[in-house]
């Protein structure tokens, strides 16, 4: 008994060069949803990294009231903060205090400031998101409030 071979032929011929023309068409859209992947990633680590050094600060200010006077306090506090954002590589613009209370229901409020520079997204889309303030920076901003001990 001998076994005879069955060749499949493909019977559809596609046009040559489709493929290419379909990723081309294709590749733009795939390349911007990469960058803003990457864009609001980084975004989000930096208001990550902004929001834990306002923290620092604050519990710094928070555990120290009576060590020194204010201004020395406040810089130690800003310095706390600084090193906090320092140590993931993200530069803080400047950090404010606001203290409230006095006594034992005395509160302080730590606000610090950072800019994201050199958003390419941005450039790639141009204003399309409507976002003011230009397109190479976007600040970040975040406050933390801690019970004074």
């Amino acid at each position: 008994m001998t076994c005879k071979k069955i060749k499949y032929r493909n019977t559809t011929k596609r046009p040559s060069g489709q493929a290419l023309i379909e990723f081309a068409l294709v590749l733009p859209l795939l390349l911007v949803l990469i960058i803003s992947a990457i864009e609001i990633g980084r975004l989000f680590f930096t208001k990550i990294v902004v929001t834990n050094a306002a923290r620092e600060g604050a519990y710094y200010y928070a555990t120290n009231p009576s060590s020194t006077d204010l201004t020395t306090l406040r810089s130690r506090a800003e310095m706390a903060a600084r090193a906090e954002a320092a140590n993931s590589g993200v530069a803080i613009d400047n950090v404010t205090f606001f203290a409230t209370g006095t006594g034992s229901f005395s509160k302080i409020e730590v606000t610090v400031n950072s800019t994201v520079e050199d958003l390419l997204i941005l450039r790639v889309l141009g204003n399309v998101f409507a976002i003011t303030g230009g397109y190479e920076n976007f600040t970040l901003s975040s406050t933390v409030e801690m019970m004074v001990q």
